[in-house]
């Protein structure tokens, strides 16, 4: 049992045998003092073609920083970002200072209740600040965040490599991926970079026309990595 704020038996009541912290002085928890957000983007090798067009070049994500009254920082991050997104994170420190981090269902409530998210979607924003809690706790009790969800499953968690059709880079002219040679080519230098094993095509680029086009240079992806005994991955659709 635990009253708010405080680790161990709730104030005045019995201590039992077995409980060693209630000789011990009570823990105080972290509390929120301030959020802050701000827009990153990294650079690609080359835009990305995909069935809605072509990725503009850079992957935009919004990483928040939660500080605690104990020197505590967590870390979360957010897809996509900009002034809008900044501003979206500004105007919850209000619903967040002086909120506990250990309290994640009311930290869900807050942000994501029926009332508060009726004309707007803030499942993205809150999945970013209870990842930082996440890592405060972490930090807090000097544990891994795996260990507060259940534990770890592995040590390692192997990465596949994600193949596109590609334009060129505009400024170096270099990374286009627009034939099955050219995937194939780049598939391999990824392998020998890298050290993948998996692989996954993201298909479509050409449209539903070219769709068997798409298949074709699949194939030839495959038959490639087979000859090095490879796993791969279903394409992407």
């Amino acid at each position: 049992m635990h009253a708010a704020g405080v680790y161990g038996p709730v104030a005045g009541a019995p201590c039992p045998p077995h409980r060693r912290d209630c000789l011990e002085p009570a823990m105080k928890r972290p509390r929120i003092t301030d959020i802050r957000a701000t827009t990153v983007t990294v650079p690609l090798e080359a835009p990305l073609r995909h069935s809605n067009g072509a990725h503009w070049g850079r992957f935009v994500r919004t990483i928040v920083e939660v500080e605690t009254d104990v020197g505590i920082i967590g870390l979360g991050e957010m897809g996509g970002g900009g002034e809008s997104a900044e501003a979206a994170f500004r105007a919850l420190k209000s619903y967040l200072v002086g909120h506990d981090p250990f309290e994640l269902e009311n930290l869900r409530f807050m942000i994501c209740n029926p009332t508060a998210s009726l004309y707007n979607n803030r499942t993205q924003m809150h999945a970013a600040i209870e990842f930082a809690c996440l890592d405060i706790m972490g930090k807090f009790l000097g544990v891994p965040v795996c260990d507060i969800l259940g534990g770890k499953m592995r040590d390692a968690v192997p990465f596949a490599s994600y193949m596109f059709f590609r334009l060129a880079n505009k400024d170096t002219g270099e990374g286009e991926t627009r034939t099955a040679d050219q995937l194939i080519e780049q598939t391999l230098a990824l392998k020998k970079k890298r050290g993948f094993t998996s692989h996954k095509l993201k298909s479509g680029a050409h449209g539903r026309s070219a769709y068997r086009a798409d298949l074709g240079a699949e194939k030839e992806v495959r038959l490639h990595l087979a000859q090095a005994e490879e796993r791969r991955l279903p394409a992407g659709l």
